[in-house]
């Protein structure tokens, strides 16, 4: 029996995505599976909306760990991660494919399809990318040539907000930084993002300025800086301990992808 696998981040997008699967897999007699990827460096409310939206859908719920926390790869890989080049994208890797790549090898048979909430506007590398809502992925280290549906490629912004209203879909309170809230590694972040995030969870602050230290605790030699600080060259716990002391009102976006998904392939 064909069965839906749906990567959820706890994102609008993710939530709509899965559930039109969902629905397609009552209609036609598949089995549904909801797979989150707790990467160890998301909001707290993410991972509790992700629970309550499988309970909601009536899904079984399927939740991912990488091997080590954010925190102890940051201690072994002693440097915020970058977009680019691809070997300064530490997180993508360790955080989220090879969970992804072990969970697929163990349960991803023949004839089944992995659901993604990718969407062309999202982001630069997806508009380039992507093009077909159906299309193949090869995932080498399960050894796996997985069937992808893309059910909202095509849906602009409006239509998104308009459809998750419309099926009466749970929100997440997270939604209102502009994010999903499920990985803070930095990577593709711009400073508009940054602050918005640490301005409503100010908790969020704390853990990074902790995690920089562990960095630069085990760093050998030169610094490490945040893709969005690296002209600057200024440290994020410098940074963020200024932004925490303004009591002006949060920035507005100033970039024509702030607050949308990661400008690099962070999609699974």
């Amino acid at each position: 029996m064909t069965a839906i696998h749906c990567f959820f981040s706890g994102g609008r997008d993710s939530a709509l995505a899965c559930y039109i699967a969902h629905r397609v897999a009552q209609q036609r007699g598949w089995r549904f599976r909801l797979v989150h990827i707790n990467t160890t460096i998301g909001l707290q409310e993410t991972e509790e909306y992700v629970r309550r939206y499988a309970r909601w859908l009536g899904a079984e719920l399927v939740v991912l760990r990488p091997d080590l926390t954010f925190e102890e790869y940051a201690a072994k890989y002693p440097y915020w991660p970058h977009i680019f080049p691809p070997r300064m994208r530490w997180c993508y890797h360790k955080l989220k494919r090879v969970p992804l790549e072990r969970y697929l090898k163990q349960h991803y048979r023949r004839g089944d399809l992995l659901v993604l909430g990718v969407r062309r506007s999202e982001s630069l590398f997806r508009e380039r990318e992507y093009s077909g809502t159906f299309t193949v992925k090869y995932y080498g280290d399960a050894g796996i040539q997985a069937k992808l549906w893309l059910p909202l490629l095509h849906v602009a912004d409006d239509a998104l907000v308009k459809l998750i209203k419309q099926f009466g879909i749970p929100e997440s309170p997270v939604w209102r930084i502009g994010m999903s809230g499920e990985c803070f590694c930095l990577a593709g972040a711009t400073k508009s993002n940054v602050i918005r995030a640490v301005k409503t969870y100010p908790e969020l602050a704390e853990r990074l300025i902790k995690i920089d230290d562990v960095i630069h605790k085990h760093r050998k030699k030169g610094e490490s800086y945040p893709i969005f600080l690296k002209k600057e060259k200024m440290r994020l716990k410098t940074w963020l301990q200024d932004v925490m002391r303004r009591p002006t009102p949060l920035e507005p976006e100033s970039d024509k992808y702030a607050g949308k998904s990661c400008q690099g392939n962070c999609m699974i």
